[in-house]
C-alpha cells in the first residue's frame, strides 16, 4: 500500500494542486476540499496511472489510506 499511497499523494500535489502539508493517509478528498466533479478527475487520473479503478464509494467517503488498499486490491485481481 506504501508505493500506492505515495502515487495517490503524488497525483494530487502535481496534478490537483494540494498541499503536500494537508495529504495524509487519513484524510478524505473532501477534508483536501476536492468536490465530486475534483473525485471523478482524481479518479480518471488514478486509473490511467495505476490501471486499476475506484469505486465512487471510496472516493467519496473513503481516506486516501482506504483508496490505496481498494487500488491494492484490484490490482491483485488482475494479477
Amino acid at each position: 500500500m506504501d508505493k500506492t499511497y505515495e502515487m495517490i499523494a503524488d497525483v494530487l500535489s502535481q496534478k490537483f494542486g494540494v498541499l503536500e502539508s494537508d495529504i495524509s493517509p487519513d484524510v478524505t478528498l473532501t477534508d483536501l476540499q476536492l468536490d465530486s466533479l475534483a473525485a471523478l478527475e482524481v479518479a480518471d487520473v488514478l486509473k490511467e496511472v495505476s490501471g486499476a479503478s475506484v469505486e465512487d464509494s471510496d472516493l467519496r467517503q473513503g481516506t486516501l489510506r482506504d483508496i490505496a488498499r481498494a487500488l491494492d486490491e484490484q490490482a491483485g485481481e488482475k494479477a
